[in-house]
């Protein structure tokens, strides 16, 4: 039996390609097909995010996103948008952690605005969590690790949490 070679390989998988265009399927099903890769594990320190499988890409966040990551990556279940308040000791504890700032009022002003009534810090700071993400992975790459809003109103980061450290 002949082996293939590299150029034959490329060549039936342009040929599939197209056959798989001509049928009808979407460039987008068919980028799919290509980018298809599983999340890996992912490391969070005190610069952001680390992702080993994808070539050790960091994402850096700061210690506002980090804090919020963390906070609904320790709860599978969801963080309710719009009960975010009543996280706010962990909040502060976590923020406390990630921050260099030792003011304990500065931190408990900068918790305080992420759980206020209008929620436009929280907002602010999980679309640049998923933005950050997207932007250094792709957009399907990104999926396991970004937060979505559920159609219960609840955060999650569907990520299965032993792939995660640093937690």
């Amino acid at each position: 039996m002949e082996k293939n070679t590299t150029e034959s390989i490329v060549a039936e998988i342009k040929a599939l390609l197209e056959d798989l265009r001509s049928r009808g399927i979407s460039e987008e099903k068919i980028e799919d097909l290509l980018s298809e890769r599983k999340a890996g594990r992912a490391i969070l320190d005190r610069e952001g995010l680390s992702i080993p499988e994808y070539d050790g890409v960091r994402i850096r966040l700061t210690p506002m996103e980090r804090t919020l990551y963390i906070l609904i990556m320790r709860y599978p279940q969801g963080v309710p948008v719009e009960e975010i308040w009543r996280y706010y000791d962990e909040l502060c504890d976590i923020y406390g952690k990630q921050t260099v700032y030792d003011d304990k009022e500065m931190i408990l002003a900068a918790v305080e605005a992420l759980c206020d009534d209008y929620r436009t810090t929280l907002y602010t700071n999980v679309s640049r969590i998923r933005k950050k993400i997207t932007d250094k992975l792709g957009k399907k790459a990104a999926e396991p690790y970004l937060i979505s809003r559920g159609s219960d109103n609840m955060y999650r980061i569907p990520i299965d949490r032993t792939l995660v450290s640093g937690l």
